[in-house]
């Protein structure tokens, strides 16, 4: 049972899709007539027997990804319970500023801190940064259906790979050779709600063996679609505590309707006014009057996509000590965005931040005329109204292209030693594209009378009115990497091997707004211009040296060089001890860091935006206690509680984010601790302890942060407020018309503008526990049982308060913190027959997300505040779900699977917190591949 040689652990391990431990992978041309070959393992570039190295590496193999039902690299990631599945997705990020693409997070550190590689080489980012900041790798441009294993190092990797490896890194590997032609297809359908769906097809086909031919090259393509889904689809779906505690109005027609209503407070000599448009049908009135649209039907839910990735790989033997290898890779991924027709409410101007000048930007709302066929009134009026006349018009694709293109050569030397060199460019770029409000034309065009309320209007005037609108983004990276290892000596205990290597790259971004964007001509809209070109140079070093049969220690040091910077060192020590034949010891130390990247440090114009769903503690109650009011009136009122309660504790903030040239590298420090043990032939155990602490975290005040604390001068200069506006007012004296004595009303108005930058002033400190285990049963002719878990125990995520110098509280078991996340697993394979059984746990967590809101959504607060029922309760239940896997190969080069995930119809937990509701339906999906 000596870990170098534990073959049927290391296939019950693979078969659960969850291995604890990171034993050496062999392929095809790695393998000769069954012998342990040296290959690679991620986290070193120290080719070993022994793939358990001193770090911890998950590793996924091909049969696991697909008894997981995944369609997507970044579906197969969020079955991993060190990933943050919460991270950015393409489906419902119309608001991003990386709309369009999927990201990778681990240990709650963000995309930025994760580094994903595909074959242990860098890929593209995405052509945006999420959040005008963040610049992340787009996992969806790489094609599942090439992938033939993932490992994920769960430690800092800074030492090996550079930058933004401190909270592990992702590699992918693809398959490296493959002859003759194989095609495949997938349908996924929801079976117990019937709505969406999401469909795959592939072709594979290679020729040559590598040792027979002396080459090998092959293609992959990769088709899959995404279905649209709109609120009308779902909405029969949502459970009654939605309605009754989130969200009122969810479902009713809108008041922001076609043709309108007519809208103004009590003026001189005029009593308020709130009425429908005269042209509005009797049909489209509530019961309040008010003229309504029901918007459900292009209201979207889920976004359609549609992705093209294509992957292809040559290698040549030139001879037996020289071989050559090129790869290229590309994806377009497109995802069509359906925003609601703009609409106008009458009351306080528009405002948002304009960055070329630096000052918030005003726009009144308009008002329709004395005269205007629309307004019956000898005084003007503002009108609350949604822009209808071409729905067609609002549609908003986001398009993206991803590309590696590379080549180099390897081979071996006389005295054993390995080296490789590879050079290649890498680039993405995307565009998005959308409408919004011209400052000018539209305001004009609605006071004037030239836009007809309720139509017809021409499309000319329409395009005048709502010009098109979008972002362009372009990234390329020009790079070149050579290393060299082998053994140094022999030593006592074992052979002192070595590695050696540096690399350069050059990197670009450039990312902008359109022009009207950036010159804050259109209304609420943000705005980003980044553009900028720097050079990264790296030389690093890799030490393996056995200083007894039973210990073995690891060293690695990377010395890394930006534009700007100062070099930096990044080391990592690491030790296994083989206590005995069944158990072994291990833990590492490493250093990480992150390098300022182009939008903190070079961008042109500061980014513009809107920090949503923001809470104001200075209105939130009074939002609060209005819309329990208003929740209780006619369907005007309902549709106004919403609207009260989301202008106080769901508020959105126009704010403008600088970068900063005097920014310095982002540092980290990990530890792991740990043991691997086999007590018993075919079942294992590890057990991994991890932290980590982020320093200098590049970052700016948050607005909750900022809020909290605007009675402190320092933090008051930063935002500027609305007075209260005529809205604030109107909801205030309906609420106190409904309950006499409740004498509510607004003391502060929304936030105008919020003014704020990068800077190096956090710190984060995590840390957890990872358990896995796995067993193995051969029940004979009744077949093979392979049995395992995976868990990570969150202990503590705590942010550093630059204020009391201290770290503020432990966020674990707190709203999207869950304290223990598990994937239990169960596969039975007998003959031709496979079935895998995935059950999948988050444990419960509260809903407050940190110390500045526990007051308000602590479960007292929750309780106080809400008052639901028995059944509803005031935190947020586990989460559990269950899925099956079904393959069968009995047909000659055939294989049929079904995949039906969430088998036991499990609901989402209840969330009295959440603005949506996450629809939990049984999906079942049928899937083949044949081999020609």
């Amino acid at each position: 049972m000596q870990f170098t040689l534990k073959r049927s652990v290391i296939a019950v391990a693979l078969t659960l899709g969850a291995a604890p431990l990171a034993f050496a992978q062999t392929s095809d041309d790695n393998t000769n007539n069954g012998s342990m070959q040296r290959v690679i393992v991620t986290g070193s570039n120290i080719k070993r027997i022994d793939g358990e190295t001193a770090s911890p590496v998950q590793v996924l193999k091909r049969e696991d990804i697909k008894a997981t039902g995944a369609n997507t690299v970044r579906q197969v990631l969020d079955t991993i319970t060190a990933f943050d599945s919460g991270t950015l997705k393409d489906d419902g990020s119309q608001t991003s500023f990386a709309k369009g693409a999927s990201g990778a997070s681990m240990r709650g550190l963000g995309k930025a801190a994760t580094l994903v590689l595909v074959n242990g080489r860098r890929v593209s980012n995405y052509a945006y940064a999420d959040g005008g900041q963040t610049t992340f790798v787009n996992v969806d441009a790489i094609p599942a259906d090439a992938v033939e294993r993932v490992e994920i190092m769960k430690d800092g990797a800074s030492a090996v790979y550079g930058s933004d490896a401190m909270a592990g890194v992702i590699n992918i590997i693809t398959r490296n050779t493959y002859e003759g032609v194989r095609v495949s297809g997938s349908a996924e359908r929801n079976e117990s709600h019937h709505y969406g769906g999401q469909d795959t097809a592939a072709i594979l086909g290679g020729k040559g063996d590598l040792e027979r031919d002396g080459y090998n090259v092959f293609a992959n393509l990769e088709l899959y679609r995404r279905k649209e889904v709109y609120v009308s689809d779902v909405m029969g779906f949502y459970p009654a505590w939605f309605r009754q505690y989130v969200s009122p109005a969810f479902g009713d027609p809108s008041v922001y309707s076609f043709p309108g209503n007519l809208n103004e407070p009590a003026g001189a000599g005029h009593a308020a006014v709130r009425t429908a448009v005269a042209s509005c049908p009797a049909a489209q009135r509530n019961s309040g009057g008010l003229c309504t649209s029901d918007l459900n039907g292009i209201n979207p839910w889920s976004d359609p996509a549609e992705r093209v990735n294509f992957f292809s790989q040559g290698r040549l033997k030139i001879n037996n000590d020289l071989r050559a290898f090129a790869e290229v890779s590309y994806s377009r991924t497109k995802t069509t965005y359906h925003p609601l027709p703009y609409a106008n409410s009458a009351g306080s101007p528009s405002t948002w931040f304009d960055g070329l000048k630096k000052i918030s930007q005003s726009v009144a709302k308009p008002k329709l005329g004395v005269g205007n066929p629309a307004n019956p009134y000898s005084f003007p009026v503002g009108i609350d109204y949604r822009f209808m006349d071409n729905v067609g018009m609002w549609e908003a694709p986001t398009t993206a292209n991803q590309y590696r293109v590379m080549a180099g050569l390897n081979g071996s030397l006389r005295n054993g030693w390995e080296w490789e060199v590879a050079a290649g460019r890498i680039g993405a770029d995307a565009k998005s594209r959308d409408r919004g409000p011209d400052r000018d034309a539209f305001p004009a065009a609605v006071a004037s009378g030239e836009y007809k309320i309720g139509g017809p209007n021409t499309q000319d005037l329409l395009d005048r009115m709502f010009p098109t609108t979008g972002t362009d983004g372009k990234s390329s990276q020009d790079f070149a990497d050579a290393k060299i290892s082998g053994e140094l000596m022999q030593l006592p205990a074992g052979p002192l091997s070595f590695a050696v290597g540096g690399d350069f790259r050059r990197e670009h971004m450039y990312v902008k707004s359109t022009d009207n964007v950036v010159n804050a001509q259109i209304v609420g809209r943000g705005s980003l211009w980044i553009d900028g070109q720097r050079n990264l140079s790296a030389l690093y070093a890799e030490l393996s040296a056995p200083v007894t049969k039973k210990l073995e220690a690891e060293a690695a040091v990377r010395l890394d060089k930006a534009d700007g910077f100062d070099s930096h060192v990044s080391p990592k020590v690491g030790l296994k001890y083989v206590a005995t034949p069944s158990l072994m010891l291990r833990g590492t130390m490493a250093g990480g860091f992150r390098t300022p990247n182009i939008p903190e440090t070079l961008g042109k114009v500061g980014l513009t935006g809107f920090f949503n769903s923001t809470l104001d503690p200075k209105r939130c109650d009074t939002a609060t206690a209005i819309r329990d009011i208003l929740k209780g009136g006619n369907s005007t009122d309902k549709s106004d509680a919403t609207t009260a309660y989301n202008s106080g504790c769901l508020t959105s903030i126009p704010a403008m984010i600088s970068a900063n040239k005097n920014l310095v590298p982002e540092t980290s420090r990990s530890l792991t601790l740990g043991f691997v043990f086999e007590p018993i032939k075919n079942t294992n155990f590890a057990v991994d302890y991890w932290r980590i602490e982020r320093r200098n975290e590049i970052s700016y005040r948050g607005p909750s942060y900022v809020l909290q604390r605007e009675s402190n001068p320092d933090y008051a200069k930063l935002l500027v407020r609305n007075p209260v506006s005529e809205q604030d007012m109107r909801l205030a004296a309906r609420a106190n018309e409904l309950s006499p004595g409740a004498n509510l009303a607004f003391t502060a108005g929304t936030v105008q503008s919020l003014l704020i930058q990068y800077e190096n002033f956090g710190k984060t400190e995590t840390s957890g526990i990872d358990f896995d285990a796995s067993t193995r049963v051969n029940f004979g002719s009744y077949g093979v049982l392979n049995l395992g878990m995976t868990n990570t125990l969150n202990l503590s995520y705590r942010q550093w308060d630059p204020d009391t110098q201290d770290y503020r509280p432990n966020i674990i078991g707190l709203r999207g913190s869950p304290r223990l996340v598990s994937v239990f697993s169960a596969n039975w394979k007998k003959g031709d027959l496979s079935t895998t059984m995935r059950v999948s746990r988050s444990s419960a967590t509260a809903l407050n997300n940190d110390e500045t809101d526990v007051t308000t959504w602590n479960e007292a607060g929750c309780t106080a505040r809400i008052k639901p029922g028995a059944d509803y309760p005031c935190y947020r239940r586990a989460d559990v779900r269950t899925d099956l896997n079904f393959v069968y190969t009995g047909f000659k080069n055939l294989r049929l699977t079904m995949n039906i995930r969430n088998a036991l119809l499990q609901s989402a937990p209840i969330d009295l917190r959440s603005t949506t509701y996450a629809l939990r339906p049984r999906s079942v999906k049928i899937g083949a591949e044949y081999e020609f």
